[in-house]
């Protein structure tokens, strides 16, 4: 028998449900009518699942390609300590290691809560990625180009563009999926309230 994930801690988990909540409620009424896409109230009450495939499948080929550039960064690393100067090379260093810390989790964030669907660990996973992953990407991408290494680092450069790739498709289908997913709640919070008015109607006797 699988065993659950454990979750996030209460306050850290009240805290991204109220921030997915009030920045990925739909602000338009057309949002809720019959018929429109995914997002339409009748539609997710029928729906028994609110996970995004694409996002899932953009998140497995990442699992796949990141133990390559776990690999491209212990190849890179001494080399950059055996070349070049001291101030560019902890500078690299220390995104590469930060990067690499943060990428665990957000991988991790990313299946629970799209497998799961948990609102609140999807929506940290979209914040790592939007926050922190795409900048440092886009500095590991760059800082070599402007800084003054004395070794080439073409490595780095093509792992690099795959991985912006990946952090901003998952950043476009994870925001989608938030978004679907706190529709697909808030529609089955006001169909159960809709059924237990509708069963404490039936249950009062007749009047008179």
């Amino acid at each position: 028998m699988l065993r659950r994930p454990p979750e996030l801690p209460r306050s850290v988990n009240d805290r991204l449900n109220r921030f997915a909540t009030s920045v990925f409620t739909p602000r338009d009424t057309n949002d809720m009518k019959p018929g429109n896409n995914l997002l339409s109230q009748e539609a997710r009450i029928e729906i028994d699942y609110s996970s995004s495939l694409p996002l899932q499948m953009l998140l497995y080929f990442n699992v796949c390609f990141f133990p390559c550039w776990l690999f491209s960064l212990t190849f890179v690393l001494p080399v950059l300590t055996l070349n070049g100067d001291n101030n560019p090379i902890i500078l690299m260093v220390f995104a590469f290691v930060f990067k690499a810390i943060i990428e665990f989790i957000r991988l991790y964030l990313g299946y629970t809560g799209n497998l799961a669907e948990r609102m609140p660990e999807l929506t940290a996973f979209c914040l790592l990625t939007i926050i922190f992953q795409i900048p440092l990407s886009i500095f590991l991408l760059i800082y070599p180009l402007i800084a003054p290494l004395t070794v080439q680092l073409s490595l780095i450069f093509s792992v690099e563009i795959i991985y912006i790739a990946f952090l901003v498709l998952e950043a476009v289908f994870g925001i989608y999926a938030v978004r679907i997913m706190v529709t697909a709640q808030s529609s089955r919070f006001h169909y159960r309230q809709f059924e237990e008015i509708l069963a404490a109607n039936n249950s009062r006797p007749p009047s008179g």
